[in-house]
């Protein structure tokens, strides 16, 4: 089955780098860094929106694109992490993210700044790279605790990326925020080619082919399909809350984009609920887990949609809204890495790209439900998305695959 699954590709011995605390500093400093580059604009799409004189409608193809050039990174970019040297591989990378967020706060009209989104997307995927590299470095002992600190690096990057967003461009505009991520990707890209051990790949595969096995394990592994439609459905309603907030913060409060981004440290207990959820998953039941964090997202929206209108009702709803959600990925991934473990980089990157795909429909369809139906709509959406995750969880469980 190893054969069939991953094109029969060579192994080769390789001596392992030794991970020493300063490496886990720098790795878990860059994943909370870096993961958030394709949420840095999401407070900041009113700014945005005015600097460009666009509708809201048109602001919603920025987290859509940028989410989509990620789905691109993953499928191209990603399997590269099981055949090239990693520390040239992510030193790129981070270069790349680096002039494609300077390109961004330089962009003299709308269709250049989307471009630009694409490349911070397609460049972002160094994230997913870091997180099997740490696996590989650590040795048995400590490998459990380090991937730890990096995952939870990964949850609280995704969402303390809108505070510190929100914090940079209230204070210097939207641009000033993105020239201040560009300069920091930039010393980290410097510090992690100083420091960061090189590490030759183990695997020799052909680009051809590895990108084929990726193909091959989608087709193999019906599982996999199940698992990865119900991430997109979740994270397309995750994705929908995000991108409209700032315009309903605004319309509603007359908040800024500092306010937008606090919101984000309110998410960020969906980070630690996640590590305490994925510690308990296989004790409670993987799928049983799956079906409580979409009820929690679920009542989010009523929330959303019944008490919108208080501080105290959009605090709450964001609360259960993320830790749903955080704690669906947490377990989902658990569940995923058992279907074939000799393959999980290329399992997550199948994932992932379904993940992100629901996240830019979520965040297209979102603004355009509030260019027309305001808030309300919205919120319909959202409950839309999350009953059909309902629906198909429930449908693929009864088939001959569950």
């Amino acid at each position: 089955m190893t054969e069939g699954l991953t094109g029969g590709e060579k192994q080769k011995e390789s001596p392992l780098p030794e991970m020493n605390r300063k490496v886990l500093w720098l790795l878990t400093g860059t994943t909370v860094l870096a993961v958030g580059n394709i949420y840095y604009a999401q407070p900041l799409l009113n700014e945005i929106a005015a600097s460009f004189q666009l509708l809201p409608s048109s602001t919603g193809t920025i987290p859509m694109l940028s989410q989509l050039g990620y789905v691109a990174g993953l499928l191209l970019i990603t399997p590269l992490g099981d055949v090239m040297e990693k520390r040239n591989l992510l030193v790129g990378l981070l270069l790349a993210s680096s002039i494609a967020l300077l390109a961004a706060g330089l962009a003299p009209h709308f269709s250049f700044f989307l471009l630009a989104c694409l490349a911070i997307g397609l460049s972002s995927v160094l994230v997913q790279i870091i997180i099997p590299f740490v696996a590989f470095l650590s040795p048995a002992k400590d490998r459990g605790k380090n991937l730890g600190a990096i995952l939870s690096a990964a949850l609280v990057g995704v969402l303390v990326s809108r505070t510190l967003s929100g914090i940079l461009g209230h204070q210097w505009g939207w641009r000033g925020m993105y020239f201040a991520v560009s300069a920091i990707l930039l010393v980290l890209a410097i510090l992690m080619g100083l420091y960061l051990p090189k590490y030759e790949p183990t695997t020799r595969l052909a680009y051809p082919a590895l990108i084929r096995t990726v193909y091959t394990l989608f087709k193999t592994l019906p599982k996999l399909r199940a698992i990865a439609i119900t991430g997109a459905l979740l994270y397309a309603a995750l994705s929908a809350f995000w991108v409209t907030l700032a315009f309903y913060l605004h319309d509603t409060y007359q908040a800024g984009p500092q306010t937008v981004g606090m919101f984000g440290l309110v998410g960020a207990a969906g980070a630690l609920s996640a590590n305490i959820v994925g510690r308990h998953a296989e004790r409670i039941g993987v799928r049983r887990v799956i079906d409580i964090c979409i009820g929690l997202m679920l009542a989010a929206w009523l929330v959303f949609l019944n008490f919108g209108s208080s501080w105290i009702g959009m605090i709450f709803g964001v609360l259960i809204l993320d830790i749903g959600a955080q704690s669906a990925t947490v377990s989902n991934q658990t569940d995923l890495y058992r279907l074939y473990p000799e393959a999980q980089t290329r399992l997550n990157t199948i994932y992932k790209m379904f993940y992100f795909c629901g996240g830019a429909c979520g965040s297209a369809l979102s603004a355009i439900a509030w260019e027309h139906y305001g808030w309300r709509g919205v919120c319909f959406l959202g409950i839309d998305l999350l009953i059909a995750a309902y629906i198909w969880e429930q449908t693929w469980r009864r088939s001959s695959y569950a």
